[in-house]
């Protein structure tokens, strides 16, 4: 497959590609700058397609200080063309080492964030076991009802949070990312097998 930055006619000259941890991005953590985020495309025998054009898109939300998401979209405009007969002419394999380095570029992000969601989850149960063992003691406070009930409040919406981004969110993000690696792994397979 052919990866719509790499093949483009068109790009922005100030756009990098960089679409993970760009510096404008304010939901973006320091690290080193990747592009991660692809799309990959691949014609047939009764069709040819080119990529005329790329770029990063989806930066600020309009009127907002802030960003959609961490990552930054990736636009590309591909033009198809049918052929009406296939060629003929021996065609050349193309070269996949590039993308073949990026994948596993990828794939190592992709362990990194695995982990630290790892971490993340033991962040989220501390908070969530620590917040539990605070609730019965503040029931014995000599404070007045209105801020035992608004402590209480508090800490049955930390532990709402806790559950929430520990259990669910979390388990969502870590299914999404094996699901990525593995695709990617097979892709790596693949070419690996082409080469032997």
């Amino acid at each position: 497959m052919e990866d719509v930055w790499l093949t483009a006619e068109h790009k922005k000259a100030d756009d990098s590609g960089v679409t993970f941890r760009h510096p404008e991005n304010n939901f973006a953590t320091p690290g080193v700058l990747k592009r991660i985020d692809y799309i990959l495309y691949k014609g047939s025998a009764g069709c040819r397609v080119k990529c005329v054009h790329c770029e990063t898109t989806m930066h600020k939300v309009p009127g907002k200080l802030f960003n959609y998401s961490d990552h930054e979209g990736v636009l590309a405009h591909l033009e198809l063309e049918k052929v009406s007969e296939p060629s003929d002419a021996p065609s050349n394999p193309p070269d996949l080492s590039e993308r073949d380095t990026s994948l596993r570029q990828a794939v190592q992000i992709l362990e990194e964030k695995m982990a630290f969601v790892v971490s993340s989850r033991l962040f989220y149960a501390a908070v969530l076991l620590l917040c539990l063992l605070l609730v019965l003691p503040i029931t014995s406070l000599p404070l007045h009802h209105v801020v035992t009930s608004l402590m209480h409040l508090l800490l049955g919406l930390v532990i709402g949070w806790s559950f929430w981004m520990g259990v669910v969110f979390l388990e969502t993000e870590k299914r999404g990312l094996l699901a990525t690696k593995a695709r990617m792994e097979v892709l790596l397979n693949v070419s690996e097998m082409k080469n032997k």
